[in-house]
């Protein structure tokens, strides 16, 4: 692989962005009486700013030529050879949202203490050794399964690399919707009523997630670990309300092979949906139907 060009993606610091450019006066007097956590945040942004200053360095002894940009739309991506996204797994995601499966995406975790960085190839002392094995072709791009939304036939809140959650915009209501699983050629065609596939269910919520972001909430709520290769899309119901004298609708969590969709019409005056945390989101309306199946087109992922 030649890396002639590459983007490099940053996200800027919370102490960054509330401290130095919004003034948040209760953050900065926190840091003056040493308060611990708010002594972190600001730890935190010097150590990224650290990551950053060794990534440039490095492509730039290399002679690479740099484009740095933090989260503002992103134009004409498929003229670098490389994109970088520098900080975690969030910056990661919000990167793969923004650039569609053209050029490889490799993350580079800048704060390996305070970030798990599950999605990333290293950290920025590794990328010397990742850059080369990309060169000499040791290490390869390989392709991401990721979820497509699509709300009454148009997709929206792009790929989702790692999760999906459909609930009540508020947290205390209950999430009320009708659910089937069926082949994705079917889902239009599909008809609501009592003898259809459809159950209905009240619970605080469904998440659905790839293989990539099965370690992540769907995990803390009970879901199965699948290996981030995976094709396959799980869901799990969120505390499924229980009638003290009918059973709940079945299934309460599954996975679903490619070519299987998982179909949920909205059954409250006002739902939400989030894709890959709480940046991207859509509220629905009574009746509308949300489908979830594999995206034609998944993101290609440096990743040892």
């Amino acid at each position: 692989m030649t890396i002639a060009r590459v983007l490099l993606f940053h996200r800027k610091s919370f102490y960054q962005l509330w401290v130095q450019e919004r003034g948040d006066v209760d953050l900065a007097r926190a840091i003056e009486r040493d308060d611990p956590t708010a002594r972190g945040i600001q730890e935190s942004h010097k150590t990224n700013q650290e990551a950053l200053k060794v990534v440039r360095a490095e492509l730039d002894r290399r002679g690479i030529e740099v484009v740095i940009r933090n989260r503002r739309p992103l134009r004409a991506t498929h003229k670098y050879d490389l994109v970088i996204s520098l900080g975690g797994d969030g910056t990661l995601m919000d990167v793969a949202w923004r650039i569609g499966d053209v050029p490889p995406l490799m993350g580079i975790n800048s704060d390996p203490d305070k970030s798990v960085g599950a999605l990333c190839a290293g950290t920025a002392a590794d990328l010397p050794r990742l850059l080369d094995a990309l060169e000499s072709g040791e290490l390869r791009p390989r392709p991401r399964n990721r979820i497509r939304v699509r709300l009454d036939g148009q997709e929206v809140l792009g790929p989702a690399l790692n999760d999906v959650l459909f609930a009540h915009p508020c947290p205390a209501g209950q999430t009320r919707f009708e659910m089937a699983i069926m082949p994705a050629d079917q889902v239009w065609e599909a008809k609501l009523g009592e003898q259809g596939p459809f159950a209905l269910y009240r619970c605080s919520g469904i998440w659905i997630a790839s293989g990539a972001g099965s370690t992540a909430a769907i995990r803390s709520a009970g879901g199965e670990v699948l290996s981030p290769d995976s094709d396959e899309i799980q869901f799990l119901v969120r505390e499924p309300y229980v009638h003290p004298h009918k059973r709940s609708p079945e299934p309460l969590r599954g996975r679903m092979p490619p070519g299987m969709a998982l179909v949920l019409v909205c059954r409250l005056r006002q739902g939400r949906i989030w894709a890959d945390g709480a940046d991207h989101s859509l509220v629905l309306t009574y009746g509308q139907r949300l489908v979830l199946d594999n995206h034609p087109d998944p993101l290609s992922l440096i990743r040892p």
